[in-house]
């Protein structure tokens, strides 16, 4: 039977797409408010690990996941999407476990891509608000930094849909009649 609780992989994954998330916002917010200084003084307190490590850790998961549904739900918006009732009705009839399994894992997998499509965009912005913090012979790497993240922020949902469109190819082959000597 498929585990219907989020698996280890799906809660860091979201955890993930919330940290970067943060530290994009946070670039974005520190390029314009030098707002590290506070961070670095409230840092060397010894409450501050307790205080903020679980919180944020929280907030990180919360912020993936809500990341990782608004852009599935504007792309599903946008263009038609492939995962659909009917494909997950093909996938989860009986004696379909493998189908069913791979399904959840291309559902789970697009839902981070998607999240990760938010969280590459804002690192693409942060790295040119912190910008200025960088040596001026030094300052393409933050150029570097916008257009690498602005390429993985595209490429994410690309992804998404190929590992949809597959997934789609894999369900309609098993469901499809098996070949007769005729065929052959």
């Amino acid at each position: 039977m498929t585990p219907i609780k989020p698996s280890l992989e799906e809660v860091t994954g979201y955890l993930g797409v919330g940290a970067l998330l943060l530290l994009g916002v946070f670039f974005i917010v520190d390029g314009s408010t030098s707002f590290w200084t506070t961070v670095e003084l409230y840092s060397k307190t010894g409450s501050f690990a307790v205080l903020f490590t679980v919180p944020l850790l929280v907030i990180s998961y919360v912020i993936g996941l809500i990341a990782s549904l608004a852009v599935q739900t504007v792309l599903d918006q946008a263009v038609t999407p492939i995962l659909s009732p009917e494909l997950f009705s093909a996938a989860a009839q009986k004696a379909r476990e493998p189908v069913l399994s791979r399904y959840l894992e291309v559902e789970r997998q697009s839902r981070l891509l998607y999240g990760c499509t938010l969280a590459f965009f804002f690192l693409a912005v942060g790295s040119l608000s912190v910008k200025k913090y960088l040596p001026l012979d030094q300052e393409t790497v933050a150029y570097v930094c916008f257009v690498l993240g602005l390429a993985i922020a595209v490429a994410c949902p690309i992804l998404a849909r190929q590992l949809q469109s597959q997934l789609k190819l894999y369900v309609q082959a098993f469901n499809a009649p098996p070949p007769t000597a005729s065929d052959a």
